[in-house]
């Protein structure tokens, strides 16, 4: 009976001790998956700060849209026309625009479109603009703010690009010499710098005769700015040239 009690409690033994093993063992996973959730948490709450800071440190996007176009006009008349390739300021009261502004990008300079040479009125102008008769024996160019060669990749842009509110009457010593320089001076830091935005446009006043039936203002210079947003450094540049020979 001894031998009988001594097995008994040996048995009993064994089992207490499966007991507190599995208690433990119970414990260790709780804990496991309780620091688990904890660390995931944390990594969480970590890689959000990272993000968080790396947004904090990232430079702002310097891609504006319409980047190049300048402030309403208050001392002037003044009506916005935006065409595919440039948008324009007109002014009724000169039949000129008052700017003209554009970006052009690297690719725009692969365009193959030919030049149309058909100078005409913008139907989008409202009130009274230049004609060809305005020009004719003016002595004076129809000179392009926003020029063909950088429309080349767009027949409408071809074709709006001589429309007159596009058009100023220019000395041809000028439109020819350097302001064509210019432009194809743009056209290679374009290719060098990726876009460039433009803004160019007749300088006038009171002073300024005119040409034609329409009277159309002959400025006494023009301006045109430059700018390279999309570089490490922006740049940009500025000139003004009188309506003369140059």
């Amino acid at each position: 009976m001894a031998k009988k009690k001594r097995k008994k409690k040996k048995s009993i033994n064994w089992s207490v001790r499966f007991l507190w093993i599995f208690f433990w063992i119970t414990i260790l996973l709780l804990f496991a998956y309780y620091f688990r959730l904890e660390i995931k948490s944390a990594l969480s709450t970590f890689s959000t700060k990272i993000e968080r800071l790396g947004e904090a440190n990232r430079k702002p996007d310097i891609r504006y849209k319409n980047l190049e176009l300048p402030l309403p006009l208050e001392d002037r008349a003044e009506q916005i026309i935006k065409h595919e390739g440039y948008t324009v300021s007109y002014n009724k009261n000169w039949r000129l625009p008052n700017w003209v502004a554009y970006e052009l990008i690297r690719d725009e300079l692969r365009g193959t479109v030919s030049r149309t040479d058909k100078f005409v009125v913008d139907p989008y102008v409202n009130g009274v603009s230049a004609t060809n008769a305005d020009y004719r024996r003016s002595g004076f160019d129809r000179g392009h703010m926003a020029p063909a060669a950088d429309m080349t990749w767009s027949e409408t842009a071809m074709k709006e690009s001589f429309y007159f509110s596009n058009m100023c009457p220019q000395n041809p010593g000028l439109n020819r010499g350097a302001w064509k320089d210019l432009e194809e001076s743009i056209r290679k830091w374009v290719k060098k710098d990726s876009a460039i935005a433009i803004v160019c446009g007749p300088l006038v006043d009171k002073r300024d005769t005119t040409i034609g039936q329409n009277e159309v203002k002959i400025p006494h210079a023009f301006f045109k700015v430059i700018v390279s947003p999309y570089v490490t450094t922006p740049r940009g540049i500025g000139f003004v040239f009188k309506n003369e020979k140059e």
